[in-house]
């Protein structure tokens, strides 16, 4: 496939038009017509409907562009691999991390990193969850931190540790006299939880089912880091990871819940990459500022 083709068809669903792809592409629309006529008979499938003057992707082009965008981004860092070769191995770390990680400790590990090698660059990139497994399939990293378990064959996985989950309240919560939260403490109170596809949540749910307790959700968001915020605004309570509860913006109750149930991170790097010394390093650094780490409690 024709990656010019490929770009016009990621602009046209992006801005809808394609008057708006023809300009980006330096084309006339005729061109991008025929461009995206010519991906059609290549693909075997309708790619858009018209809709008066937008192009409306179809359902077979919107799981298409999922991938497609994924293939580009990673075909637009050929330029910055290659001029790394030509300035030698090593001499940049390309981190990927989870959001709440990237937030937490990993200032911290790359603060140590640099005290140790200060000629050596750092390039970070930040995802959440959902985002995270889909972005390394297709992109150069060195290393990546996220949770585990993860999906990606294409990865070597090692552990990074484990953190026990806490509850966050409102600073003024009468349960904030407590060391340990449990859930007996927590089913009479509203609970802001998050959707049901996260992983999370379903540990959450788990935990109550085995107490044979069932929660009082009274809001729901897909972030975990908006549903601490909400929590610390006395809004009712949630459950989360101590690198979001260190994340909160303004004071909050976060205590250690039981029964205690842990959430595990691991290490990430490319299936068979070789071996550096930056890397190595910046992976020992992260791994002491992740058994360091004491969060809000």
């Amino acid at each position: 496939m024709i990656p010019k083709a490929l770009h016009a068809f990621c602009l046209i669903v992006r801005r809808g038009s394609l008057a708006g792809a023809a300009l980006d592409l330096n084309l006339s629309q005729p061109a991008v017509s025929r461009l995206i006529s010519n991906l059609e008979k290549e693909v075997g499938f309708q790619l858009f409907q018209r809709d008066r003057r937008t192009l409306r992707p179809t359902e077979e082009a919107r799981l298409f562009y999922r991938d497609v965008e994924r293939i580009l981004a990673g075909l637009e860092q050929l330029s910055g691999i290659a001029e790394d070769i030509r300035q030698g191995a090593g001499r940049k770390v390309r981190v990927v991390a989870l959001t709440r990680l990237a937030n937490s400790i990993l200032p911290i590990a790359t603060k140590e990193f640099r005290e140790h090698m200060p000629d050596v660059g750092v390039v970070i990139e930040t995802h959440h969850r959902r985002e995270m497994e889909r972005w390394l399939t297709g992109h150069h990293f060195d290393v990546g931190f996220g949770p585990l378990p993860v999906e990606q064959m294409q990865l070597d996985i090692r552990p990074l540790g484990s953190k026990s989950a806490v509850a966050v309240l409102g600073p003024d919560h009468p349960l904030r006299q407590n060391d340990a939260i449990s859930v007996d403490d927590l089913i009479n109170e509203p609970l802001i939880s998050l959707t049901p596809d996260t992983l999370l949540q379903q540990q959450i749910n788990a935990i109550f089912s085995e107490a044979g307790k069932t929660p009082r959700p009274v809001l729901s968001t897909s972030s975990s880091l908006v549903a601490a915020n909400l929590a610390s605004q006395g809004l009712g309570y949630t459950i989360t990871d101590p690198f979001t509860a260190f994340s909160i913006s303004r004071p909050a109750t976060v205590r250690k819940i039981t029964p205690e149930f842990s959430m595990k991170y691991g290490v990430l790097t490319p299936a068979g990459a070789v071996s550096l010394p930056t890397t190595d390093l910046f992976v020992e650094c992260m791994i002491r500022a992740f058994e360091e780490f004491g969060g809000t409690l």
